[in-house]
Parts: structure tokens; sequence; C-alpha cells
């Protein structure tokens, strides 16, 4: 009998995971769905360049009528008054059908690629806005910036790779870095810094290149161009950054290159520690014109009193393995901080802000933002909901969180020659000897 019962049960499974019939529900739109459009943009200003690259999106909405019943109250007794309650609601974009939207300009010039871009130098306002059928946007007004007058020399900065090999531990696993990762890094920051791969609306070129050193500090030739190996005794053990920083500054000659002819760079394995370890310029050459935004003094004694004034961390994980955080790590952004550029984003606590004056970076071509939503496109409000003056943007630049991080901006670009030219820790670029190991180059 248990026989039968198990045959029986085959046989109903058997034709159960047969063929099923297949259901497809079409939840698409049509434009008389539509009942509202809304335009943005990745910012509110462009440069005339002929490379900055200004994108429009769109936004279409329905607008439900849906049931609603108050209560009114008679005594003990309840009456519920019908009525109609209005919900505007986003149409997803996949649900849209292709080629719905028309933007085009107050001249009635239509942009199919929804990308504005110019080089025509008239600085003015050229409005946008879209069309659905016989629906209109609202007008959304782009400003033609001015191009920079300043005319920057091309400044080559030294950099060298300190790559810190602790020994054998079982809490460590050993990282390989290579100099072709080195190299690729380098490459990195070049495109960053010098606008190559951005279609920023505001992005520049800083005119800065990072090169890899040739020689060391005792003038003798490396193996490989800025790539510095030190492996370090098993006697010696870490648990917490500020091990490794108290190391590198116990080891000067070995491992912290005159900062009058290099750019440092520390590579450490620590599994715990931050992704990166850097400072802002601490010394400055005149009190009398100081720089907004950074705390710095007139040759400061000792100096350098600790290894980030003259260089910065970098955790080797995150080196290799950018993906590691959800903020992906970006060394570019860490140069940013090191040359004295400042976050994008409000803080607030503990009776503090660094939201002063409506900005927090002292760039007027970077918009603030106080909620990252983990996405690229950020706004200026502070509950995250639309009101006057609202700024939708879309993050290219490298002090924004969760950004494209391709890109610095004019105003950052102005920003950080300023700390070029006025902390001397950050003279490297004035000093040949990296490139040609001569005493007479050195600075």
């Amino acid at each position: 009998m248990k026989k039968v019962l198990y045959i029986i049960i085959i046989v109903q499974l058997v034709f159960a995971c047969g063929e099923t019939e297949d259901f497809t529900y079409d939840n698409s739109v049509d434009a008389g769905n539509v009942k509202l459009i809304k335009l943005k943009a990745d910012h509110k200003m462009l440069l005339p360049d002929g490379k900055a690259v200004m994108k429009f999106y769109a936004e279409a909405y329905n607008i439900l009528e849906l049931p609603n019943y108050t209560p009114s109250y008679d005594g003990d007794n309840a009456v519920y008054v019908g009525g109609i309650v209005r919900d505007t609601s986003l149409i997803p974009n996949d649900l849209l059908p292709h080629g719905l939207f028309k933007l085009v300009d107050e001249f009635g010039q239509e942009y199919p690629d929804f990308c504005f871009s110019t080089e025509d130098p008239e600085e003015r306002t050229v409005r946008f806005h879209l069309e659905v059928g016989e629906l209109i946007s609202n007008e959304l007004g782009i400003t033609i910036r001015s191009l920079p007058q300043e005319d920057y020399d091309t400044l080559v900065i030294p950099v060298v790779f300190h790559v810190l090999n602790p020994a054998k531990q079982a809490s460590i696993v050993p990282i390989k870095i290579t100099p072709e990762l080195i190299y690729k890094n380098i490459e990195r920051l070049n495109n960053v810094f010098n606008g190559k791969i951005t279609t920023d609306p505001n992005g520049g070129c800083a005119k800065i290149v990072f090169r890899p050193a040739i020689y060391n500090d005792n003038g003798i030739k490396m193996d490989s161009p800025g790539y510095h190996s030190y492996e370090i005794p098993s006697s010696v053990t870490f648990e917490k950054d500020d091990d490794y920083l108290e190391y590198v500054f116990s080891k000067q000659g070995a491992l912290m290159y005159s900062f009058n002819n290099y750019l440092n760079i520390w590579l450490i394995n620590n599994p715990q520690g931050a992704a990166s370890i850097v400072r802002a310029p601490t010394d400055i050459d005149r009190n009398a014109e100081p720089i907004p935004g950074l705390d710095a003094q007139i040759s400061p004694k000792p100096f350098p009193a600790k290894a980030t004034d003259i260089g910065f961390f970098i955790n080797m994980s995150y080196f290799i393995n950018p993906m590691r955080q959800t903020d992906y790590f970006e060394i570019s952004e860490v140069m940013a901080r090191y040359l004295g550029l400042l976050t994008t984003q409000v803080i607030e606590g503990y009776g503090q802000t660094n939201f002063i004056d409506g900005d927090t970076d002292y760039c007027e071509d970077t918009p603030y933002y106080w909620k990252d939503n983990f996405s690229v496109f950020k706004n200026t409000s502070k509950n995250d909901i639309e009101e006057p003056g609202t700024l939708y943007f879309t993050s290219y630049n490298v002090m924004d969180r969760y950004s494209y991080k391709n890109s610095i901006s004019r105003d950052q670009i102005r920003r950080i020659r300023m700390h070029l030219e006025r902390c001397p820790s950050r003279w490297m670029y004035k000093s040949k000897f990296a490139f040609t190991g001569k005493s007479e180059d050195k600075r």
C-alpha cells in the first residue's frame, strides 16, 4: 500500500513540474496617463568650453483621484462623508514609451539627446522646458558662466608610494602591491585633476601632473619609479592606525622623504583601519592673508610634527579593492583633501556646523547637500522635499559622497592652487631632485 502511495505522489509531482502557462502583465503607460511633467538638470551653471555637458532629466507624473471618507460626529454617532483626494505619483521611467518627451530651449531648438554644450563664451541664461503633447513642464534656466581668467602654469608633483609590508602574522593577510597598480592610480589622479574623464558642467583642468619619483631621497635611482617597498620586522606589531603613524615618524630617514622634494604616500596593511588618514596643510607662508577654512601657522615648530604634515596614508585593502565600501574609495578625494579641499556635505553636531554663509567649502560652483541618499542625484533641501530654491544636481565631484568622483570644479582648482602657492609643505613641485638625483636640484 505504501508503494502505491509513493507512486501517486511522484506522479503528482511530475505533473506539477510540467509546463505552466505564462502570464504577462502590461503596465506600460502612454501620453494620456501623464498629467504633470518636470525638468531637472545636472546643475544650474555650465562652462562654455565645449567639453562640459549639461544633461537633462525628465519626470512624468500621474494624478490619481482616490475616495476619501471623513468622519462627522453627531453625539455618539459617526457619519462618514465621502470625498475625493488627489495624489500625484511619479511614473517609473521604464514604463514610459520611448520618445515621449521633447526637450526644447526658449528659441524652439530641440535636443533629442537631452544634452547641451556650447563654446559661445557670452555670459547669459538659456531656458529649457519639456513638452509632452500639450503639456509643458517647468522652465529651467541654465547660466552660462564666464570662462576662467587664470592662465596656470603646469605643476609637476613628484610622488613616492612607501609600501609598508608587515611581517607575517595570523591576523594580517599579506597584500601584494605592484608598481603597475601604483601607476594605475597615478594615472587616475592625472585624469581626474585634469578633467580628462568627466562631462561635469563645471569641471576643470588643474594643470597638475603627478609623476612617480625616479630617484630616492639619497639620490639613488629607484628600481621602479615612485615605488618604495619596506619590510617591517617581526618584532614590530600594530594594533591601530596611530601605531603606523608613529612608526613612520620614528623612521624618518627611511620612510619620510623630504617634503621639499617629494609628496609621500604610505600604503599600510591594517584590516580594521580607516580607508585613509589625511589632513589639510598646517603651515602657511603669511598670516596676513589667511586661506578661508584653513587652520595653519607660519613656520610651526617643530615641523613636521607628525607624518601627516607631509603626506597621507592609504589602507591597502581599499587601494586594491575600491568597492570594499558602498561609497567606493577614490584616491583623488584623498589627494584633494591633502591639497586643501573641504567636504561639500553639510555637517551638524554638538552645536557646530560647517555650513557658513550658505556654503561648506568656500567654492561657489560646488553645491552643498544635506543627505547623500546613496545616489549621484542630490538636492540642496535639508528635509529632502521640494522647496522654493531647491537645486537638483548630479554628483561628479570627488568631494561628494556617492558620486561619480571624476571631477574637480573650477573654483576648487583655484582653492587647490592657492594652497600649493601659500603652504610651504606643498612646495615639492618646485624641486626637480626626484627626477634628476642631482643635489643642485634640491629645494
